[in-house]
């Protein structure tokens, strides 16, 4: 848990000593120490700072009094209008900017690197293998939950044990400037950028405007920092093409597929040989900066596109100076979190929880991954709407319905508003794929019960909205009429 002074606090803030000493009878702030930061009366603990944010609905200034009561032995407010007695407060004019100048204060502070994850697709899974592969050669902190915004972010930094080698830290973003604001926090050494795909394209209208958002990590990579890209998303060639990309970066990329190189990169990692197994993946992989270094990773995942993911990771480990033994052991020990790709057995029948969100992208690549599991047996999907899409929501739901029925897909269950976009992109490429459709969740677990026989697959993917994953219960609820499993 974090520690400083109240001078610290001062330094990083900018702020106002106010009532101070009080009780406390310590007149130099660089003696008084605070352990750790809370901004939740819920959770704080003997010994913290409060921190009161302000968010639509609360402010925490209000609950000063509640936080000294709790434990709390100083403060950082915006008014005194509610601030206890005897206790030291630092007044500034915004406690959100003064908690993330406090958390980028303290990762300047740690004797640590700081890898950055940001995408489209796949960040959460990314940052999740890139600490697994880095696990077993040295002491990693990464980001919880979704906790990817700029409290979140400071949170994460905040947590980090002050032995920490190195944080890996999820980067999200909705509109413009919110990723530049995260990465002047966390100033990350090694950025790496999933994908350009059209998540959030509602609210940024192009694909270029995307890029360009997500291309804010770099404004805080270190001089000299290392960015990987996957060579095959078109946008991020175009980035580097067009000079988007500052003369400093070093550029590593990853491959799962040859291709001919006509200017080799700083680092470059690429898989062969790629064996799939059940819910096991296996490829031979070359990675290195200048000297080359070959491996055998194995994954327990469903998912091809993890080996990009496990290649990342591969390159982070080699940058930081991990032996590539370890890197291996690190991969191999990789889960899923959440409602991401887990397999589940209900009552003979293989579930398929990708629930937790979906965009085109992740949708398609579940397909194939439902497909795959089945074999030669049936394999359905039960899906939802994919939400932000805007424009060409319409567009995107129609090509994931063609692309089921390029992968023989058994049949699709569908709720949403784009259940006829889904259906006429099924008929594009076959009359044979039965497409159901239904106006909820219940219904369309009725009609999985029928259909769905022992040995079947059935994946289960929306946008986290839809909540898909309750399925498995009441699947197994009717199934079992009732009864405890």
């Amino acid at each position: 848990m974090a520690k400083f002074t109240l001078s610290e606090i001062l330094t990083a803030t900018g702020g106002e000593l106010k009532q101070f000493p009080g009780k406390s009878c310590i007149s130099d702030p660089s003696e008084f120490v605070v352990t750790g930061i809370s901004t939740d009366t819920r959770t704080i603990e003997e010994g913290n700072l409060f921190l009161a944010l302000i968010g639509e609905n609360f402010d925490g200034n209000k609950y000063a009094v509640a936080a000294a009561k709790d434990g709390a032995t100083a403060m950082v407010l915006s008014t005194l209008e509610h601030a206890p007695e005897d206790i030291p407060v630092i007044l500034v004019p915004d406690t959100k900017l003064a908690f993330e100048k406090i958390a980028e204060y303290y990762r300047l502070k740690l004797a640590c690197k700081v890898i950055a994850v940001t995408g489209s697709v796949g960040k959460t899974s990314t940052r999740e293998m890139i600490a697994s592969a880095l696990s077993r050669g040295c002491k990693v902190y990464a980001t919880k939950a979704n906790n990817n915004n700029e409290i979140g972010l400071s949170q994460t930094i905040l947590a980090a044990p002050e032995d920490t080698d190195v944080i890996v830290l999820e980067m999200g973003m909705r509109l413009r400037g919110e990723i530049s604001e995260l990465t002047h926090i966390a100033h990350p050494d090694v950025a790496v950028i999933t994908n350009i795909g059209v998540a959030h394209i509602e609210r940024l209208g192009s694909r270029e405007e995307i890029l360009r958002a997500k291309l804010e990590i770099l404004e805080g990579l270190c001089e000299g920092g290392l960015l990987i890209l996957p060579y095959a998303d078109e946008y991020l060639q175009k980035a580097v093409a067009e000079g988007l990309i500052r003369e400093d970066v070093k550029i590593a990329y990853t491959f799962t597929e040859k291709v001919p190189l006509q200017k080799h990169p700083y680092g470059m990692a690429s898989a062969e040989s790629i064996s799939i197994e059940g819910d096991h993946i296996c490829c031979h992989a070359t990675a290195g900066f200048g000297e080359m270094t070959s491996v055998i990773l194995r994954l327990s995942v469903v998912g091809i596109h993890h080996v990009g993911n496990a290649l990342a990771g591969l390159l982070c480990g080699l940058y930081l100076g991990i032996a590539p033994d370890r890197i291996e052991d690190g991969i191999a020990s990789f889960v899923q979190i959440g409602h991401r790709e887990r397999l589940v057995e209900v009552e003979g029948v293989y579930f398929l929880d990708d629930a937790y969100n979906a965009g085109p992208e992740s949708m398609m690549s579940a397909f194939g991954s439902i497909r795959r599991l089945a074999k030669e047996g049936k394999a359905y999907a039960c899906i939802g709407d994919m939400l932000e899409l805007g424009d060409v929501a319409a567009e995107k739901h129609f090509e994931i319905g063609a692309k089921a029925a390029e992968l023989g897909l058994d049949g699709l269950l569908v709720i949403g508003a784009f259940q006829e976009d889904v259906k006429a992109g099924v008929g594009s490429v076959s009359s044979d794929i039965p497409v159901y459709c239904f106006e909820d969740k219940d219904q369309m677990t009725e009609k999985l019960v029928d259909l769905a026989k022992t040995g079947d697959y059935v994946l289960l993917k929306a946008s986290h909205a839809f909540e898909m994953y309750t399925i498995l219960e009441s699947y197994g609820s009717i199934v079992r009429k009732g009864n405890e499993p």
